[in-house]
C-alpha cells in the first residue's frame, strides 16, 4: 500500500510563519539545492508535534504537571467542547483520540515534517554531485537532525521508552526515508529499530553548519545536543556527557558567553501601565509585557533556543477561559521567595467561571503559570536544558562536583538572593543531586509538553528513586483517576484511517467505543 502525501510541494500547500517568510521559488519542482533548502523554511518542520490545531496538547495531560478543577469537569468539558482528548487523556479514558479521525500528532506534526526533510534529502541526493558540495552535505544534514528528533519523539510517543535492560521489540511507527509517494510505506520499526535508525541519522546530522540564521535548523552544538537526547533515552549516561559537553562548549564558544545563551530572570521586569485595572485579587502582570536584556522573548531567535520547536500553550491567562491549571505539585517546586520563575510566572487569575440559569459558577482566584505566555517556549531544546542535560549525565556518572557546579550556573540565572547556589548542595549525595537536577530541569520545560510525560516514562526504570513514579493519580476534586506508566496508557494507538491504508502491518482496526468524557 502507498503512502498518500497531502504535500507533494509543502511550500505552496503551507503557509509560513513570520520568522520563515519564504515566499515561493516559482518552480514546482526545485532543481537547485537552494531550492531545496527553502523547503525547509517551512512551519510545518516545527509545528503540531503533540499538539492539536489549537495549541494544547492531550499527551501532555498524561504528566503531573496540570489539573482539572470540579466546575471545569462539569461545564467546560461537555460533549460540545472541541479538544475532549485533553480530558480523556487526564482521565486515562483509552483511547484518547477517536480511532476514526485523523490525528493531528501523527498526520500534521510528525508524518508532515518527515515528509519534508524525505523531499529535501532525496531531492538533493538526486541532483548531479550535489551531495558531495559542502552546501548539499549541510542542508542535507539539517534535514536529518529533523527528521531524527521527529521520529524519535513519535516513535517513543507511540511505543514504550527503550529499556536498556528489557525487550525493545514492540512495533512503534514507520521509519520512513522516501520522499516519493509512489514508494510504499516501510514496516513498522521496533523501538531498538527506532533508536538504531534515529542514531544514523544523527551521524549523517554532523555535517550540519556551524551557525544558522533561525534555531528551527540544527546547528553542529544542536545536533550534539540532540545526540545528547538520544543518549538520554537510551540511558546511556557516559555517551550523554560526552555529547552535551560537546554541544556546551560549541555553544559558548560561538555565543561568546553563558550570559548570551540564558536569560537572568532578575534583570526581567513588567513594563508598567498606570491604567492597568486588574479584578481584584489578581495581578496586573497579567496584562504587562515582560521586558529584559533584549525585545526578543517572543521570537524562535531568543537567547535561550537551541533547536527550536513549536510548545504548546501552556495554562490560559484569560479570566473564565481556563482549560485546565498548573498542578498544586508542580506549583510546589518553587520558593515564591527566591525563584524568579514563580515570581514572574505564576500570577494569581481569575479561574474559569460559567453561568447556568441564573446559578454562577466561578473557581474563584487561582495561580496560572503563564512563561509560555510571555515568552516563547519551545519543546526542542534550550540552553538551560542542555546546561541541565550535562548536569544529570555528570550525577549518573557520578561527577558530584561538575554536576553541581552546573546547576549552580543556571540558578545564578533563575534565583534571586546574595548566594544563588543550591543551599547545603555540597553536602548531598549522588541521588539527592540528582533529583535536585530533575526538579531544575521540570521546572525549565514547558509545563504542558509531551517532555514532562516522557521524563515519567523515562524514570519508570530508576527502580526506588524518588523521581520514579510507577503511577500516575489525577484528581477532579474527590474523583481518583491513576494509571500505571509502564503500559499502553502512555503509547498512542494508530488512527483506522492510518491502519486501512497500510494492511501490510497486519493490525487490526481500533473498534473500541470512542467516549472521552465517559469518566465523568
Amino acid at each position: 500500500m502507498k503512502l498518500k502525501y497531502l504535500f507533494l510541494i509543502p511550500i505552496v500547500c503551507s503557509s509560513c510563519s513570520d520568522f520563515l517568510d519564504v515566499k515561493p521559488i516559482g518552480k514546482l519542482i526545485p532543481t537547485e539545492i537552494e531550492e531545496f533548502e527553502n523547503l525547509l523554511n517551512n512551519e510545518s518542520t516545527i509545528k503540531y508535534h503533540f499538539m492539536d490545531n489549537n495549541n494544547t496538547s492531550f499527551y501532555s495531560m498524561l504528566a503531573d504537571n496540570l489539573s482539572i478543577s470540579e466546575n471545569l469537569d462539569k461545564y467546560k468539558y461537555i460533549s460540545s467542547y472541541v479538544n475532549k482528548d485533553v480530558y480523556a487523556a487526564y482521565t486515562f479514558n483509552v483511547p484518547y483520540e477517536s480511532p476514526i479521525k485523523p490525528q493531528y500528532t501523527w498526520e500534521w506534526g510528525i508524518y508532515r515534517a518527515a515528509g519534508l526533510f524525505n523531499n529535501v534529502i532525496e531531492g538533493i541526493e538526486g541532483l548531479d554531485g550535489a551531495a558531495e558540495t559542502e552546501n548539499g552535505k549541510a542542508v542535507i544534514a539539517q534535514a536529518k537532525a529533523g527528521r531524527a528528533w521527529s521520529y524519535m519523539v513519535g516513535g517513543l510517543g507511540y511505543g514504550p521508552m527503550y529499556n536498556p535492560n528489557g525487550d525493545n521489540s514492540t512495533k512503534t511507527i514507520p521509519y520512513r526515508t522516501s520522499g516519493d509517494p509512489t514508494v510504499p510505506n516501510p514496516d513498522l520499526v521496533t523501538t531498538a529499530e527506532l533508536m538504531q535508525l534515529v542514531k544514523k541519522d544523527l551521524d549523517d546530522a554532523l555535517d550540519a553548519p556551524e551557525n544558522v540564521v533561525n534555531p528551527c535548523r540544527a546547528n553542529k552544538a544542536a545536533v550534539h545536543a540532540l545526540r545528547a537526547e538520544y543518549f538520554m533515552y537510551m540511558r546511556d549516561w557516559t555517551n550523554m556527557l560526552k555529547e552535551a559537553s560537546e554541544a556546551w562548549n560549541r555553544s559558548v564558544a560561538l555565543k561568546g558567553s553563558v550570559d548570551n545563551m540564558i536569560y537572568d530572570f532578575n534583570q526581567c521586569y513588567y513594563d508598567d501601565d498606570p491604567n492597568a485595572d486588574p479584578a481584584e485579587g489578581t495581578d496586573k502582570e497579567l496584562s504587562l509585557d515582560l521586558r529584559g536584556q533584549d525585545l526578543l522573548f517572543n521570537q524562535s531567535i531568543h537567547r535561550e533556543n537551541l533547536f527550536y520547536r513549536t510548545a504548546p500553550a501552556g495554562c490560559a491567562t484569560t479570566n473564565g477561559q481556563s482549560t485546565y491549571y498548573p498542578s498544586d505539585d508542580f506549583l510546589a517546586l518553587f520558593d515564591p521567595d527566591t525563584d524568579r520563575r514563580y515570581q514572574l510566572f505564576a500570577l494569581r487569575i481569575l479561574g474559569y467561571s460559567t453561568t447556568v440559569g441564573d446559578v454562577k459558577y466561578e473557581d474563584g482566584i487561582k495561580r496560572t503559570y503563564c512563561r509560555s505566555s510571555k515568552m516563547l517556549t519551545n519543546q526542542g531544546i534550550t540552553y538551560p536544558q542542555l546546561l541541565l542535560m550535562k548536569a544529570e549525565a555528570e550525577a549518573r556518572t557520578s561527577d558530584k562536583t561538575n554536576a553541581l557546579k552546573d546547576l549552580n550556573l543556571l540558578r545564578k540565572y533563575r534565583y534571586s538572593g546574595d548566594n544563588t547556589d543550591l543551599p547545603n548542595g555540597s553536602s548531598l549525595n549522588e541521588d539527592e543531586l540528582l533529583y535536585e537536577i530533575l526538579k531544575e530541569r521540570r521546572r525549565e520545560l514547558p509545563i504542558s509538553s509531551y517532555q514532562r510525560t516522557f521524563d515519567i516514562k523515562r524514570f519508570v526504570y530508576d527502580t526506588g528513586k524518588p523521581w520514579c513514579q510507577t503511577t500516575i493519580t489525577h484528581m477532579i476534586g474527590s474523583k481518583t483517576y491513576s494509571a500505571p506508566v509502564d503500559n499502553e496508557y502512555y503509547t498512542l494507538p494508530k488512527s483506522n484511517s492510518i491502519i486501512e491504508k497500510n494492511p501490510q502491518w497486519g493490525l487490526e482496526v481500533d473498534n473500541r467505543p470512542y467516549d472521552p468524557l465517559g469518566k465523568k
